[in-house]
């Protein structure tokens, strides 16, 4: 606020409305109340299928049978709080094991000791699912006990000092990269440049790419520089062959 901005949480997009070529207004629910906001520019890191789907008046036909097209893996992690003596020093290990539905287990101590408490650490066991499947409507009880009963199997860490476990169910955590989704994205992104212009997918949702946490910053930042006169592509981040996390010898 004291720099003139607003920033509302836990508020739900409703609709975009557009006219003459750009985005004019935003809807937005809040606490059981509909508001209506001007927009000069709107930057958007909702599912680019979603952003799509909210226009008013509706996209074209064609843009909406391409929004349709696309697909996403949903995901959930089970977080157990331990004791970090003789927990595995990783960042991450992927688990191939046929036995168990984990597939991938995250040492959030060793990403950093700020994101644990002195002592502790927190194992994330990470599921990929599709919304709505058995795993998905686990109770929050059930699936804590599976992710410590698939820790004992793994014979990982000591599974029974588990302290206190956590879910995050996260949908279209990851876009389906199908036979379909270039074209599906190349309509989608003719139609927002030429007939919403003031609009700026941005991230991994936001464009329908495989974007880490450091290119979805970038295309964010290269937005507001788009909306401030710079001419950046965005589309060009992440486009290169080499992958970009950089090993140190």
């Amino acid at each position: 606020m004291e720099s003139g901005s607003l920033i509302e949480m836990n508020s739900l997009v409703t609709s975009i409305t557009r006219d003459g070529g750009r985005a004019t207004s935003v809807m937005y629910l809040k606490n059981g109340l509909e508001y209506r906001i001007e927009a000069k520019s709107i930057i958007s890191s909702m599912p680019i299928s979603e952003l799509i789907r909210i226009m008013q008046p509706p996209a074209p036909a064609t843009v909406l049978a391409a929004a349709e097209g696309l697909r996403y893996r949903d995901f959930l992690t089970v977080a157990l709080v331990l004791p970090d003596k003789g927990v595995f020093p990783d960042n991450w290990i992927y688990i191939h094991d046929p036995e168990v539905h984990v597939g991938r287990i995250q040492n959030f101590g060793s990403w950093s000791p700020y994101m644990v408490k002195p002592g502790l650490t927190c194992l994330g066991l990470e599921y990929f699912v599709n919304e709505g499947d058995r795993l998905w409507t686990l109770s929050d009880a059930d699936l804590k006990l599976l992710a410590i009963q698939e820790l004992k199997s793994l014979d990982l860490v000591d599974a029974s000092s588990v302290v206190e476990g956590f879910v995050v169910r996260m949908p279209k955590a990851y876009p389906m990269y199908d036979g379909t989704y270039q074209q599906n994205v190349k309509t989608i992104r003719r139609w927002l440049e030429t007939d919403v212009s003031n609009v700026y997918p941005v991230g991994r949702n936001g464009m329908h790419r495989y974007n880490n946490q450091d290119h979805s910053m970038l295309t964010a930042m290269l937005a507001v520089e788009n909306i401030c006169g710079a001419t950046n592509n965005i589309w060009d981040v992440n486009v290169e062959e080499d992958y970009h996390e950089e090993v140190r010898k």
